[in-house]
């Protein structure tokens, strides 16, 4: 495999500098006082994970220890739904619905249309995300969506965004942080989801990350921490996403002391920048279900994020001038096994290293050419495709090419090309 380093020339520090000024900021969120929701929805067991339909007239939600739930008082958790009446008051909540069975069950995303959901739950012997569609006003079974790295793990959280190609996860796992952290599974141009990748350290902590939630534009990330700076057992924060990289974010904000209290705030979500919901246990024991109207007022600029990218640039730009030309244009072959198209951990600490010396959000574009179209190539491709994800490459900017050299010296090659743009 040809790996090949293209630098560009010009002002890159320049351009950077404005690309971030001009990115870095965000409308202040004012919340006003928050209201317990009414008793056809709050009840003395714990409500947890609401969300509203896109039209406004549904709100899904989980509730534990109620023993109407399928499993009785002591077993799993249920999905219950309340449907808003034409004065605008929610009607009795109900748990009669095919999603629910003995185990934890809980709406994670709903369809732009409002006609697809998407579930968490053990369906036809499999555990994971599930979906469910509303076919002439009754909704399907629910169908097992197949997303590596998420099968055998225990429960975890969840969320979808409404067009079904982002997946937002908080869970353990052996590159974790700390004991719960956020990463993020991407549907690619062929279907196929991604494995999961830790939103970094910006994000996650040595505490717990949990409840996430994305703004309808996928700038907004809400979410729930027990790391961060909060006002009790854990707060509720935002962060941007940054230059459209899921591993690069401005620094977390809590939300205030009308959303956040010294008990346990989680699971926000917002509608429309007007309305917002959330859980907390202020008032019980147990867990209620909260709104609150919002407010955007001016923009504001994130200093903290852009003083941040300007010293981290300073020094990625003084790194890459000592470092000695040879560097420029790299070579190098990342073998596999005869027949075989699975990376070794020798190839993948290879590729690891090479990647190294340059910062992730300067890559621009990166082509993985099978020289031969052939099964195994492809199989090749795919697999180093998926290694740079894991290591924080966009699966936006890896392009698969093929190039059908019919020379037998190339059969079994595959270059990558990776384009960064930087300051000579």
């Amino acid at each position: 495999m040809v790996v090949s380093v293209c630098m560009a020339k010009g002002s890159f520090f320049s351009l950077f500098l404005t690309f971030c000024f001009g990115s870095l900021s965000a409308q202040e969120i004012v919340f006003n006082d928050p209201v317990f929701l009414p008793a056809s929805v709050n009840t003395p067991y714990e409500e947890i994970n609401p969300l509203l339909s896109p039209d406004g007239k549904t709100l899904y939600f989980v509730r534990a220890f109620d023993p109407q739930n399928k499993g009785g008082k002591g077993a799993g958790m249920d999905i219950w739904i309340s449907l808003k009446d034409i004065k605008g008051n929610w009607l009795p909540a109900t748990n009669k619905t095919r999603w629910n069975n003995k185990l934890n069950n809980g709406v994670v995303g709903i369809s732009t249309d409002s006609k697809a959901v998407y579930l968490i739950n053990s369906y036809n012997n499999r555990s994971g995300i599930a979906f469910s569609k509303k076919l002439n006003e009754q909704w399907t079974l629910p169908e097992t969506i197949s997303i590596p790295g998420i099968e055998k793990l225990d429960l975890v959280g969840f969320y979808m965004n409404p067009t079904f190609s982002i997946l937002l996860i908080s869970m353990t796992n052996e590159n974790s942080f700390g004991k719960e952290d956020l990463y993020v599974s991407l549907k690619d141009s062929l279907h196929e989801w991604s494995a999961p990748l830790n939103l970094g350290s910006t994000i996650n902590t040595d505490g717990f990350e949990t409840a996430p939630f994305l703004s309808k534009d996928s700038k907004r990330l809400y979410f729930t921490s027990s790391g961060h700076k909060g006002f009790g057992d854990a707060d509720i924060f935002v962060s941007e996403r940054l230059y459209d990289n899921w591993t690069l974010w401005s620094r977390p904000k809590n939300l205030g002391n009308k959303i956040n209290s010294e008990k346990f705030d989680s699971y926000f979500s917002i509608y429309g920048d007007s309305l917002c919901y959330f859980v907390s246990n202020r008032a019980s024991e147990f867990s209620d279900i909260y709104q609150s109207k919002v407010e955007l007022s001016r923009k504001v600029l994130l200093r903290d994020s852009v003083n941040k990218i300007i010293e981290d640039t300073k020094e990625l730009l003084s790194s890459l001038k000592k470092a000695p030309p040879e560097k420029l244009a790299v070579t190098e072959n990342i073998p596999f096994e005869p027949l075989s198209s699975i990376l070794s951990n020798s190839s993948k600490n290879q590729i690891k290293s090479l990647l190294s010396s340059y910062n992730s959000n300067l890559v621009r574009r990166i082509e993985l050419t099978s020289l031969n179209k052939t099964p195994l190539n492809s199989a090749r491709s795919k697999a180093i495709g998926d290694y740079l994800n894991s290591i924080g490459i966009n699966r936006s900017k890896i392009n698969y090419l093929i190039s059908n050299n019919s020379s037998a010296k190339y059969q079994d090659r595959v270059e990558i090309k990776i384009y960064i743009i930087v300051e000579k």
